[in-house]
């Protein structure tokens, strides 16, 4: 085989840029420290090393909203036992009034503090983080609990009027006003024909199951069954004053009912909705109670208690120096706290939950990282064995060509 110089020249051209190329990858990988620094070094392992990191990223992300949980919950945490501190607080003014030492003026006192842990309760019902309301369920932009109006238009039934007086009345005459808050269906129905000071009622506190002994109708009447529930101090008064009702007399009609629907003091203005967050299975957890879950009675729950009206209740029945009812609240009590308890616990627990999901995500973060160290970081002692390799090898290259392109007598006489 004839070697001409072309061919010499080509091959070493060749062999000097392989040693080069191989040095400039060698000192690539040395100075990052990672073995694959572009998809040609290790196309399968690029792309495994981008999922790892896909994965990372997604952790960081878990991690980050984990985090920001345990802010809400610890806030949440914070007002439940304040919300039980504040339930234990009543429980003990009530216990010293329930007894026969106590006297009106001692009683009344006792009602202005109850009023003002009631204005407490109602505060940390509207707690919040920054602009988010705690306890408003998804309406987090909307005040959970508002007062309730205490007066209100009553709805006038004429259904059980006979069938002409119907199209002859106007249900706008018997214009009249419902004062006061209860969470019961209150019922006035008249049960003798006349005007006021004549005409005779009965009332239910139950929708209309149970009425009252007859009563005489007056300008403003109680509207309490003596025989049913305790009095929530609701009260129908009649449009106009007393003086123009007995001048230009209104007859009230057998028959004819005034309807008072539900009105609690405190309202709920959120809604049953949760906060939901993603766990690291993909799965969401709820992270929240709501206002209504603690304060109020819910329907799917008949243990639950309305514990704004019983506070309410017991505020009634020491204004009015009733020992008895404060002794029968008692046991109410008990069952408010318990129910406000039982929702902190749930709390607990969520967070018991997050911190062991938060625990995993940190787990499975520090394998991939591990993972991704194993395919991408470099191992230093056999890169510099390497390294030196080529180096001989390239010095070894570059002497041997030396010798094999020396220039001849011939070059010269070219």
């Amino acid at each position: 085989m004839r070697v001409t110089d072309l061919t010499k020249q080509s091959a070493i051209l060749s062999n000097m840029q392989k040693n080069g190329e191989r040095l400039q990858n060698l000192s690539d990988n040395l100075a990052s420290g990672r073995r694959i620094n572009k998809l040609s070094d290790d196309p399968l392992g690029a792309t495994q090393a981008q999922d790892f990191r896909t994965k990372l990223s997604y952790f960081d992300m878990l991690k980050e909203n984990t985090k920001r949980t345990f802010i809400w919950l610890d806030r949440t945490e914070s007002e439940l036992a304040h919300i039980g501190d504040l339930l234990q607080r009543v429980k003990v003014l009530i216990m010293a009034q329930a007894n026969d030492s106590s006297d009106k003026n001692s009683r009344r006192v006792t009602a202005e503090e109850l009023r003002n842990i009631t204005k407490a309760l109602m505060q940390s019902g509207n707690s919040k983080i920054g602009k988010i309301y705690i306890f408003a369920g998804s309406k987090t932009l909307t005040t959970p609990l508002i007062r309730g109006t205490e007066a209100h238009k009553a709805t006038v039934e004429m259904d059980g009027l006979e069938a002409d007086l119907k199209f002859l009345l106007d249900a706008d005459q018997f214009e009249a006003t419902f004062r006061g808050f209860s969470s019961n269906p209150l019922r006035v129905r008249i049960t003798r024909t006349g005007e006021i000071g004549r005409a005779h009622y009965v009332v239910s506190d139950d929708g209309g199951e149970t009425w009252s002994r007859e009563a005489t109708l007056l300008p403003e009447i109680e509207v309490f069954n003596r025989d049913g529930l305790s009095s929530d101090k609701v009260f129908l008064r009649f449009t106009g004053e007393p003086e123009d009702l007995v001048k230009n007399p209104i007859i009230f009609h057998k028959g004819l009912e005034f309807v008072f629907e539900t009105n609690a003091p405190i309202q709920y203005r959120g809604n049953d909705g949760k906060r939901m967050v993603p766990t690291s299975e993909g799965i969401l957890q709820p992270i929240n109670v709501t206002a209504e879950e603690m304060f109020f009675r819910v329907e799917n729950d008949p243990d639950s208690l309305n514990i704004f009206d019983m506070l309410f209740s017991l505020q009634r029945a020491l204004l009015d120096n009733d020992g008895r009812v404060l002794e029968e609240r008692l046991g109410d009590l008990d069952d408010a706290f318990e129910q406000v308890l039982n929702h902190r616990a749930d709390m607990g627990t969520v967070r018991r939950e997050m911190e062991d999901q938060l625990k995993k995500i940190e787990d499975r973060e520090f394998n991939n990282i591990t993972q991704l160290s194993e395919l991408e970081d470099l191992d230093f002692p056999r890169a510099v064995m390497e390294m030196n390799l080529a180096d001989v090898r390239n010095k070894a290259t570059l002497d041997t060509s030396a010798r094999l392109i020396q220039p001849s007598l011939l070059n010269f006489l070219r």
